[in-house]
């Protein structure tokens, strides 16, 4: 399996090269509704979908210059040359991932072990968390510092409130309800972004709410995959319909463009 990683990150570093070449900026990596995970380059509403997939995985997170994978129970966490950095053998069924930036901000929640993993700049760091108080379910996990971690957690009413964690005791020092999230959540520079009927509402403090429509019709409850693809965009995938979409993010706005599907771009 650690053959097959590396094999299709060098993969994706040769395409990152080829990209050079064609002068066609990379975007970032995006995994698909079957669980390929495909490079995504061009500009804004002129994406190009690698057609051949760099790997398959169950969750994916990616930044600029890092990417964690979840692989048949492995986290895998990626340099964005394809240097494997290091591996975890969760064998967790629905891990939570996420990277901000450097390979230093990954975190993984595993919901069965009550476990934090975070990455110490050369292995993977088991921290258990006391999740008894949480009153819901965790649908993403930051780290805001090298001694905070975030869990947003949904409730029963919808409602979400952001849990500080102090690391690496993994006791609980605050909750705060989110005003105007719903569901599941995603955060990604400084928004927090959830979904609402029709598509995504972002809250950022100092910010006006924003809500961007991805259906005209209404959504099912909690139909919405969030994964970072890069440190500016996300990548939305709705699990009824299996469209898919990218948002670029930065501090003052949102925009949003329809994902083609790499079998949709090799047929063209």
């Amino acid at each position: 399996m650690k053959h097959f990683a590396l094999c299709s990150w060098v993969l994706l570093a040769m395409s990152a090269g080829l990209d050079a070449q064609l002068k066609v900026p990379q975007l970032g990596v995006a995994r698909y509704a079957d669980g390929s995970v495909h490079p995504i380059r061009g500009v804004a509403a002129n994406f190009i979908v690698e057609p051949r997939a760099i790997a398959r995985a169950d969750g994916a997170s990616f930044s600029d210059s890092a990417g964690l994978l979840a692989i048949n129970g492995w986290i895998r966490l990626l340099r964005a040359d394809g240097a494997l950095l290091g591996e975890y053998p969760s064998a967790e069924p629905l891990p939570l991932l996420d990277i901000d930036s450097s390979a230093q901000s990954a975190a993984v929640w595993l919901p069965s072990k009550h476990m934090l993993l975070r990455w110490n700049g050369t292995q993977f760091v088991e921290t258990p968390i006391d999740d008894s108080s949480f009153a819901g379910r965790v649908t993403f996990v930051s780290l805001a510092s090298n001694t905070t971690a975030h869990f947003f957690v949904v409730l029963a009413d919808s409602s979400v409130t952001r849990i500080s964690v102090a690391l690496p005791s993994g006791r609980v020092t605050s909750s705060d309800l989110q005003p105007g999230s719903q569901g599941s959540v995603s955060t990604q520079q400084g928004w927090i972004i959830s979904q609402d009927a029709w598509g995504l509402i972002a809250e950022r403090p100092g910010a006006n709410r924003q809500t961007l429509q991805l259906s005209r019709q209404a959504l099912p409850a909690d139909d919405l995959t969030m994964e970072k693809m890069s440190n500016h965009w996300l990548h939305v995938t709705s699990r009824s319909t299996g469209t898919g979409w990218a948002v670029y993010l930065d501090t003052a706005k949102l925009n949003v463009f329809l994902l083609p599907s790499p079998v949709a771009r090799v047929a063209r």
